[in-house]
C-alpha cells in the first residue's frame, strides 16, 4: 500500500502540471486584445481649429488622444482600430499610419486591417488632411503635426500590440436618452412616413459597447462604446483645444478605471484601461438638447431670447448670427461635460451589467477597398427596403458623381456664424456672379448638373486640381471588420440617421448573415469625403444634402459596396477573399502629398509666427506669478492665475510635456505631489499674446467639490525661443558654426511656481446644487418633462429644431492666375463655422 501511494503522488503531480500547461496554450490559443493610447494633442496656438472656419485656438482644455486595440485570434490574423480625438481622419493619414505600421511589424499590420477612426471633436487643430478643399480651411498643410499625428497612431497601435493577452469580449446594448436631438428635423420628415413609423425617434438613441477582459486575471482590459452625436458641445467661440464631449467620455471612465490618474503611462503600458467613444451615424445628431435661440448678444454669445423653430438664421454680410443651438449646460464647457458624462455613465451601466460573452474561439476577417466612387456603375439596392411589393425589381446602372458641393452647404447650420447671409438651408436660390466665378473654376456641364439631380452645385470642387492634386478626390476607402458576431463598417463620411439605418438593415439582409449578427456603422473612418444622406434627404436642400458630394445615389453606392465586401466575409475563411469581390487599390494622388507642403498656414498671421522670438519684459522674468492668489479657497471655487510665458508651439512635441501643474504639499513626506495638470478635466491653459513678443499663461482650476483639503501650489511649464537661439540660427543659416545632424537651437526651459494657498471644505453643500447638476440629473433619469428644474429643456422629437455646428464653407483654389478670385469666393462663401 504504502509503495502504491508513493506511486500515485507523482503521476497526481504530473496530470496536475500537464492540466495547467494545457489551460495556458488553451488560453493563450484562444482571442488576444492589446490596449494603449498616446497623445497627439499638436500645437495649442496658432492654429485654426479643423470643423469650425475661421475660428482660431489659444488653449488646451483637455488633451487629445489615440485610443488604440490590437486583436489576434487563435489562427493568427490579426487586426487593429484606433479612435482618434480629431474632427476626421484623412485618407493621407490612414494611408501612412499603415505604411509604417506595415515597415514595423513586416506586413502584418497594413492598411488593409488596420481601422483609424475620429469622435468629431469640433475643437482640435487641422493640418492633416491631404483635400485642398479641407486642408484650406486650416489653413494649409503642418507636415510637423500631421507627423505628430502618424508618430502618435502608430506607437499606440504598437503598444496595444505589445500588450495583448488572452482577453474575454464581451457585448452589450442599451438606449441613452436626452443626449442628442436631430438637428433637422424637417430633413427627416422627408423619409417616408411608414419607414419613420418602424423607429420611435428621429436619433439614434441606442450605445453599443464591447468589453474587453484579461481572460486570466478577469482584470478590465478596455471597452468601445459607439453613439451617434456630434461633438460639438464647443461652439466657434471656443479657444481651447478639447476632445469635447467624447473625449470627456474617455477620460471619465479611464479615470474610473485607472484609479484617477489623468495621463496614460508612458509607452502605452499594460494595465492601462483605455476607453474609445467613436462615432456612428451622426451626420444629423446634435448634443444641443435645448434646441436653438435668438442671440441678443453683438458678441454672438448665447442668450436667453426666443426660441426658433426652424434653423433659418439670416442676418446681414459679415455679421453674426441672430440665433445659436444651445446644450443642457450654463456654459459650453458645462454643457460638454453633461453629454459626456451622460455617455459615460451609459457606457459603464453597460459594461457592468454586460454578460453575453463572445465565442472563446472567436475570429477575426477584413476587407478594405479603396476606388474611385465616380466610375462606378451598381444598382439601387436599397429600392427593395422600402418596397411594397419585395419581390420588385430595382433601378440598374446608377453612378456617382464628381464631388460638387451644393448652395445649400454654404449656409452651414445654427451651431456658428456666417461671413455671408446669402445662402439658405432648404432652398436652391442661386446667384449669377456666384455661378460666374464658379465656372471660372471648373465650368459645370450639363452633365454635372444631371449627375448631382436637384442639388444646385456652389462649387465643382472635384474639378479642381493644384499642383496635380484634386480640390476634392473621389477616391473613397471603405472596411469592413468582422470580429465574430460584430461587423464593423468604416465608412469615411458622416451618415445621417435614417441613411445609417437604411445601411444597417440593407447589410442584416445579406444572405448568409448570422441571426446573432450585429452590425455597427463606424462613422468618419480612414478618410473624410463630408455626408451621406437619403436620396429624399437629398432632394431637400438641406446643409447635409449640399454636403453629398457624390450625387443623389451616394448612399446606394455605399450600400451595394458594403453588401459585396460582407459576401466576401461570409464566403471565405479569415482574410481571404472571394472570386466575385476584389478590393481595389486605385492609383491615388497620396503619394503627392510631398506638394502639400507649399500649401502651409504659416504662424497664425499675428506677425510675431510660429517661430518668433519670447521676450518676458523688461523688469519681468519668464515664469513670474503676475495675479494674486486668496489665502485660501473652498471646494468649488475657482483658481486663476497668470504667468509670464512662452508661446506654446515651442513645446510642441516634447514628450510628456504639461503646461501646468496642480500640486499638493505631502506634510508626511514634506514634498509636492502632482495632483493635476493641463490633461485634467478641471483645468484650463489659455496662451494671451502681448506686445513685442511677450506672452501670458491664464490657468485657470475648478477646485473640485470633493477635493482632498490642504496646502496647494499652481505651476506653469513652457519653452522659450529666446534671442541667443535666434542668434544660432541666423549663424547655423550662414554655415558658421555647421550644426550636427538633427540638432536644434537650444529653447529654454522656463517653470513657475505660485504661492502657496490652501483649500478647505466648503462651508455648505447646497452650493454645489447648481442648475447644470439639476439639468444633468434630469437628463439622465429621463425625467426631461416632468423634473421641476427642466422645463427649458423640453423638445419634440419629430418636429423641433436644434442646431449643431457642422458648418462648412465655400473654399476654392486653383491655378495662380485664379488665386485672387478663388480668395474673394472664399470670404463670401465661408460660414465661420465648417464640418
Amino acid at each position: 500500500m504504502q509503495t502504491i501511494w508513493h506511486w500515485k503522488l507523482p503521476m497526481a503531480l504530473i496530470l496536475m502540471i500537464a492540466f495547467c500547461i494545457l489551460s495556458t496554450i488553451s488560453a493563450v490559443q484562444g482571442f488576444e486584445v492589446g490596449a494603449a493610447m498616446m497623445d497627439i494633442t499638436g500645437p495649442v496656438a496658432q492654429v485654426n481649429t479643423m470643423g469650425y472656419a475661421h475660428a482660431k485656438l489659444s488653449g488646451l482644455h483637455i488633451r487629445l488622444f489615440c485610443r488604440a486595440f490590437a486583436f489576434r485570434d487563435s489562427a493568427g490574423n490579426s487586426a487593429a482600430y484606433a479612435v482618434l480625438d480629431l474632427a476626421m481622419v484623412s485618407h493621407l493619414l490612414s494611408f501612412t499610419v499603415g505604411k509604417r505600421l506595415s515597415e514595423a511589424t513586416g506586413g502584418r499590420f497594413s492598411e488593409t486591417n488596420v481601422m483609424l477612426s475620429a469622435t468629431h471633436t469640433h475643437a482640435g487643430p487641422g493640418g492633416f488632411n491631404q483635400d485642398l478643399f479641407v486642408a484650406l480651411n486650416t489653413p494649409g498643410f503642418d507636415r510637423a503635426y500631421f507627423n505628430y499625428i502618424v508618430d502618435g497612431v502608430v506607437q499606440s497601435i504598437l503598444a496595444a500590440d505589445r500588450a495583448r493577452t488572452p482577453a474575454r469580449v464581451l457585448s452589450n446594448s442599451g438606449h441613452l436618452y436626452n443626449a442628442s436631438v436631430n438637428r433637422h428635423p424637417h430633413q427627416y420628415l422627408l423619409n417616408p412616413a411608414a419607414e419613420r413609423a418602424r423607429y420611435p425617434t428621429n436619433v439614434d438613441t441606442e450605445m453599443h459597447l464591447l468589453r474587453f477582459d484579461d481572460a486570466q486575471t478577469g482584470a478590465p482590459l478596455g471597452s468601445i462604446a459607439w453613439f451617434p452625436v456630434h461633438g460639438t458641445s464647443l461652439k466657434v467661440s471656443n479657444r481651447y483645444v478639447s476632445g469635447d464631449n467624447k473625449g470627456i467620455a474617455s477620460q471619465l471612465m479611464e479615470r474610473h478605471f485607472n484609479g484617477g490618474r489623468d495621463w496614460p503611462p508612458a509607452g502605452g503600458a499594460r494595465g492601462t484601461f483605455v476607453a474609445a467613444f467613436p462615432q456612428s451615424h451622426s451626420g444629423d445628431v446634435s448634443p444641443n438638447v435645448r434646441g436653438v435661440f435668438r442671440v441678443p448678444d453683438a458678441d454672438g454669445a448665447a442668450g436667453e431670447g426666443d426660441e426658433v423653430e426652424e434653423v433659418r438664421c439670416n442676418s446681414s454680410v459679415f455679421k453674426t448670427f441672430d440665433c445659436e443651438s444651445k446644450g443642457p449646460g450654463k456654459d459650453q464647457y458645462k454643457s460638454a461635460m453633461i453629454i459626456g458624462r451622460m455617455q459615460f455613465q451609459t457606457a459603464m451601466k453597460l459594461h457592468q451589467s454586460a454578460t453575453t460573452e463572445l465565442p472563446k474561439s472567436l475570429t477575426l476577417s477584413v476587407v478594405h477597398d479603396t476606388r474611385d466612387v465616380s466610375e462606378e456603375r451598381f444598382p439601387a439596392v436599397l429600392d427593395l427596403l422600402n418596397s411594397v411589393n419585395k419581390s420588385a425589381s430595382y433601378r440598374k446602372d446608377l453612378r456617382a458623381c464628381k464631388a460638387a458641393i451644393g448652395y445649400a452647404f454654404c449656409a452651414g447650420t445654427a451651431d456658428g456664424k456666417a461671413l455671408f447671409s446669402y445662402f439658405t438651408s432648404g432652398t436652391q436660390r442661386a446667384s449669377v456672379l456666384v455661378d460666374a466665378i464658379r465656372d471660372l473654376l471648373a465650368k459645370v456641364t450639363p452633365e454635372d448638373a444631371e449627375c448631382q439631380g436637384s442639388k444646385r452645385i456652389c462649387l465643382n470642387v472635384g474639378k479642381i486640381f493644384w499642383s496635380g492634386i484634386p480640390f476634392m478626390s473621389s477616391q473613397i476607402p471603405t472596411q469592413l471588420l468582422r470580429i465574430g458576431p460584430i461587423f464593423i463598417l468604416a465608412l469615411p463620411t458622416e451618415v445621417t440617421t435614417m441613411a445609417g439605418r437604411r445601411l444597417m438593415e440593407s447589410l442584416r439582409r445579406t444572405e448568409g448573415f448570422p441571426n446573432e449578427g450585429k452590425v455597427l456603422i463606424n462613422g468618419l473612418s480612414n478618410g473624410y469625403y463630408f455626408y451621406v444622406t437619403t436620396e429624399e434627404e437629398y432632394n431637400g436642400s438641406y446643409y447635409e444634402a449640399g454636403a453629398t458630394l457624390f450625387g443623389p445615389h451616394t448612399l446606394n453606392f455605399y450600400a451595394w459596396h458594403a453588401s459585396r465586401m460582407l459576401r466576401s466575409l461570409l464566403t471565405t475563411k479569415r482574410q481571404k477573399n472571394s472570386g466575385n469581390f476584389q478590393p481595389k487599390r486605385t492609383p491615388s494622388d497620396l503619394d503627392k502629398s510631398n506638394r502639400l507642403d507649399g500649401i502651409s498656414g504659416g504662424g497664425g498671421g499675428d506677425g510675431q509666427g510660429i517661430d518668433g522670438l519670447d521676450f518676458a519684459g523688461f523688469g519681468k522674468n519668464f515664469g513670474q506669478q503676475l495675479l494674486n492668489l486668496r489665502n485660501s479657497y473652498e471646494q468649488g471655487d475657482t483658481v486663476e492665475l497668470k504667468f509670464v510665458a512662452c508661446n506654446p508651439r515651442h513645446s510642441f512635441g516634447i514628450s510628456n510635456h504639461s503646461f501646468l501643474l496642480v500640486q499638493r504639499y505631502n506634510t508626511r513626506l514634506h514634498r509636492w505631489e502632482t495632483v493635476r495638470n493641463d490633461a485634467s478635466l478641471d483645468t484650463r491653459f489659455l496662451w494671451q499674446q502681448g506686445d513685442f513678443f511677450q506672452s501670458f499663461a491664464l490657468i485657470r482650476w475648478d477646485i473640485p467639490a470633493g477635493q482632498r483639503p490642504g496646502d496647494y501650489r499652481i505651476g506653469y511649464r513652457g519653452h522659450c525661443r529666446t534671442f541667443s537661439a535666434a542668434l544660432a540660427e541666423t549663424s547655423w543659416a550662414m554655415g558658421w558654426p555647421k550644426p550636427q545632424e538633427g540638432e536644434q537651437p537650444p529653447l529654454l526651459p522656463v517653470s513657475g511656481e505660485s504661492r502657496r494657498f490652501r483649500v478647505v471644505a466648503a462651508r455648505s453643500k447646497l452650493r454645489f446644487a447648481s442648475d447644470d447638476s439639476i439639468r444633468e440629473t434630469a437628463l439622465s433619469e429621463g425625467n426631461i418633462r416632468s423634473h421641476p428644474a427642466a422645463s427649458m429643456l423640453q423638445f419634440k422629437p419629430e418636429s423641433s429644431s436644434a442646431g449643431a455646428a457642422v458648418n462648412a464653407g465655400c473654399i476654392a483654389s486653383a491655378k495662380v492666375a485664379q488665386i485672387m478670385a478663388i480668395f474673394w469666393l472664399l470670404q463670401m462663401m465661408t460660414p465661420l463655422a465648417r464640418l
